[in-house]
């Protein structure tokens, strides 16, 4: 597969005409085609919020701490779930108030009501995994109009999140998302073609080594080529395709592992927010490997300015961090050798 970029080396000149040297580089999605540009400005110090502080203001009022589950929470129709909401360890599924699709559902994943980013354990994430597979399954035996899913997690304010007690977004409907619509309809597409595009990304990848950072069980992780977060994205992608409400128990154990190693990841680069989302066909196995994103985030500067400008409006994205610099970052963190559970 080739991984296309195109670099512009600049020369600009300050008041006293001494040349300053810089310059951008575009890459080009090997998946979808969509445009990246990576960069050259000096990093400035993003503002990272005192979480702890936070944790301790909102807890009393916070709906999803145990002793007010329930009472300040929703439940579901007997229809879809007769118990009205599902639990597995510690994680507990609930009704979105504010539902954006047919089926929308939010999975607390812990008792407390707040855990940094590098106190996450797998347990805790694979319960909540299991638990949306578990949701996903229910809503495709009751619901054959259903077509699509989408699974977002937005940890702490820097996220877009309003709750900072650790919650998944689960949501079912008709419609896919607009990156994952294209991703999967790419992917069948060249797979009605004979090939398999993710299935070469990932050899790529793993022969140039420059983003590549191993593999746990079947998912192998590397920093997207055309990063689409801020400042880096993480991607982990199953090397097989499937659907995530058919992934075995142990596919999901090594998924729940790998984003663990992600999330402990992220403070490591000075970051305490992150924004994680799931891609996966609902009901078409053979058209899509799994994949699973992860991209810190922050505002910069002492005035609290947003690391999202204008590029939500045109739909193209630019990084801050080589996303080659960021994987040796992860390499050296976590050992050159394969990552095993």
């Amino acid at each position: 597969m080739e991984l296309t970029s195109y670099k512009e080396e600049i020369v600009l000149y300050d008041a006293g005409g001494t040349p300053i040297n810089t310059w951008v580089e575009v890459r080009i999605d090997p998946l979808t085609g969509d445009v990246s540009r990576v960069i050259n400005v000096p990093l400035r110090d993003w503002s990272l919020p005192d979480l702890e502080k936070m944790a301790r203001e909102t807890r009393e009022n916070c709906p999803f701490c145990p002793e007010h589950l329930g009472e300040k929470t929703p439940r579901f129709d007997g229809g879809i779930l007769p118990e009205g909401i599902l639990r597995r360890g510690k994680a507990v599924l609930i009704p979105n108030r504010f539902p954006y699709d047919r089926y929308c559902a939010l999975i607390i994943l812990s008792e407390s009501h707040f855990v940094p980013l590098d106190a996450w354990e797998a347990r805790e994430v694979f319960d909540g995994l299991m638990i949306a597979q578990t949701f996903l399954n229910r809503v495709l035996e009751r619901d054959d109009a259903v077509n699509a899913f989408s699974l977002n997690w937005n940890y702490a304010p820097h996220s877009g999140s309003s709750i900072l007690h650790p919650h998944i977004q689960l949501s079912v409907g008709a419609f896919a998302s607009n990156r994952g619509r294209r991703l999967m309809e790419i992917s069948y597409s060249e797979r009605l073609k004979g090939r398999d595009p993710v299935e070469e990304l990932l050899a790529e990848e793993r022969s140039r080594g420059q983003r590549w950072c191993g593999t746990v069980g079947p998912w192998c992780i590397l920093f997207a080529f055309a990063p689409r977060g801020r400042f880096f994205e993480v991607q982990l992608i199953h090397e097989s395709v499937g659907c995530f409400p058919e992934l075995a128990a142990e596919d999901v154990e090594s998924l729940a592992s790998a984003i663990a190693h992600c999330l402990r990841f992220v403070p490591h680069m000075g970051f305490s927010s992150m924004n994680l989302s799931l891609f996966s066909p609902l009901r078409e196995p053979n058209s899509f490997h799994p994949m699973v994103s992860i991209s810190p985030r922050a505002c910069v500067g002492p005035y609290q300015m947003s690391d999202i400008s204008f590029q939500m409006l045109i739909d193209e994205f630019f990084c801050l961090f080589l996303p080659e610099f960021v994987a040796a970052r992860f390499r050296d963190e976590w050992g050159e050798e394969e990552i095993s559970r």
